[in-house]
């Protein structure tokens, strides 16, 4: 059914669906994105037509978007700062006392 369908779709949005499942009456394809199943939902009416007219049973097809592969890595993280040395603080105070703060 795929192969009967895919030239429909502009190649961006084709590259992005996956064919799954049929059963029951529905036929599932996977979407990479919330995006792409919204772009696709206007193609439906489309899609179900031609089905019709090559022959295939009537099927309600469902989006389904897919889980991403793996996560982003994590940003790293900034290392922590502890306090300022005694002889750090000590010479921080003088050059305030020196300029008047």
């Amino acid at each position: 059914m795929w192969s009967e369908l895919e030239p429909l779709l502009p190649p961006a949005l084709a590259s992005a669906v996956r064919p799954g499942a049929c059963s029951e009456g529905s036929w599932v394809l996977q979407v990479s994105s919330p995006a792409v199943a919204a772009k696709l939902k206007l193609h439906l009416p489309l899609l179900q037509r031609r089905l019709q007219t090559a022959g295939w049973p009537a099927l309600r097809i469902q989006l389904r978007v897919q889980a991403p592969a793996r996560c982003a890595p994590a940003a790293p993280q900034q290392p922590r700062v502890g306090p300022a040395p005694p002889e750090v603080r000590a010479r921080l105070r003088a050059l305030r006392a020196r300029r008047g703060g």
